[in-house]
């Protein structure tokens, strides 16, 4: 009988997948995701990326256009203001941080 063995960073990686898992299907049922399912629908994209040999920047562009402003609940926008994530790319480990990753919102005084 063979064990599973996981480092911590694997079992951190599946935690992401699940959450991120559970958020598409709240997302498909017509739900908006709350802030934790928002963050892991970011970060799995961008695992998902790099796991594919995507460059830094095709990584940050996977994250940014994982959810759109309109998939969120009302306040989600503005509680992000980073998502700060370890992917490991061809050359190695790199940081992605990502501010605003669903857009700064609108400007407060034009609404726009």
């Amino acid at each position: 009988m063979h064990h599973m063995r996981l480092t911590p960073w694997e079992e951190e990686r599946i935690l992401i997948f699940s959450a991120a898992e559970l958020a598409r299907r709240h997302r498909t049922a017509g739900l908006r995701l709350n802030h934790p399912e928002t963050v892991a629908v970011i970060c799995d994209a961008m695992l998902e990326a790099a796991r594919a040999g995507a460059s830094y920047e095709a990584c940050i562009a996977a994250g940014r256009s994982a959810v759109r402003p309109d998939e969120v609940l009302d306040g989600v926008r503005e509680l992000i203001g980073e998502v700060r994530l370890e992917v490991l790319l061809e050359d190695g480990s790199r940081l992605i941080v990502l501010v605003d990753p669903l857009g700064p919102g609108p400007d407060p005084v034009t609404g726009r």
